[in-house]
């Protein structure tokens, strides 16, 4: 049975799309069979595998209700993708009308859950349809964190949303954790927000304690359509996202 986790964060450009490319490419190189999952308009996630856009995309999928299967694209990584469309809010209008709009993609999952280790879905940096969509069909939900200025922007609001999601549409959901980006302990922002995390009773235990250090290769990887694995081997940026695979995998795996 997998394990389905949504990667998701309120502010934009907080590292929800590095994570979940590298994070499934670290969890395919410990023979882990991954779905990632593209929910954002903006696509990146599908341009940073590399896949070009699909007529079959998760829009599509949500709005037929079609069989999966014909919605799953092969990437280089080894990591199979559904890949979102630029027209993803046109689909979401259509599912906005929709009884049981929460359900949709928990209902298109139930057929490949024997199929793979993980499902990760890279959420839209809002809370719209398509995140309560991904929080309703995940076990758990892992908010990455910048430990910069305005670190802590909407993170309140999800941790409020996913709250209400788990009393009124999905009892399994758990917050699997906090995951710091871009950290350096050195700086006095990352030592605020560390300070600020570690004495929120609500988070205890669920700060991950691998942290993503600051690492250009990160950056340009996803600029050459690859996860940081591929492109950066011995990279700060892989030696973490693989720390952070083990790690998961202790805990929930």
């Amino acid at each position: 049975m997998a394990k389905i986790f949504s990667i998701i964060n309120n502010k934009g450009g907080t590292g929800k799309t590095t994570t979940t490319l590298n994070l499934a490419a670290a969890l395919v190189s410990q023979n882990k069979r991954v779905l990632a999952i593209d929910l954002d308009a903006q696509c990146n996630l599908s341009i940073s595998f590399g896949v070009k856009e699909s007529e079959n995309h998760i829009g599509l999928l949500l709005t037929k209700q079609d069989s999966i299967d014909n919605y799953i694209s092969n990437t280089e990584e080894g990591v199979d993708l559904i890949t979102s469309s630029a027209d993803l809010l046109d689909y979401e209008h259509k599912i906005n009308n929709e009884t049981g709009r929460e359900y949709l993609l928990q209902e298109v999952l139930e057929s490949i859950q024997d199929k793979y280790d993980f499902i990760l879905v890279d959420c839209p940096p809002s809370l719209s349809t398509m995140a309560l969509n991904a929080l309703v069909a995940s076990q758990y939900y892992i908010v990455p964190m910048q430990t910069e200025n305005f670190a802590f922007i909407g993170l309140d609001k999800i941790l409020d949303s996913a709250a209400k999601v788990n009393k009124r549409l999905n009892k399994g959901l758990e917050l699997g954790g906090v995951l710091l980006i871009k950290f350096n302990d050195r700086t006095k922002f990352s030592q605020a927000v560390m300070s600020n995390l570690e004495g929120n009773d609500y988070l205890n235990g669920k700060i991950f304690k691998t942290r993503i250090r600051q690492d250009i290769a990160l950056m340009e990887s996803s600029a050459f359509n690859s996860s940081v694995l591929t492109y950066a081997p011995e990279s700060r940026g892989t030696e973490d996202y693989l720390n952070f695979s083990k790690e998961l995998l202790e805990l929930y795996g």
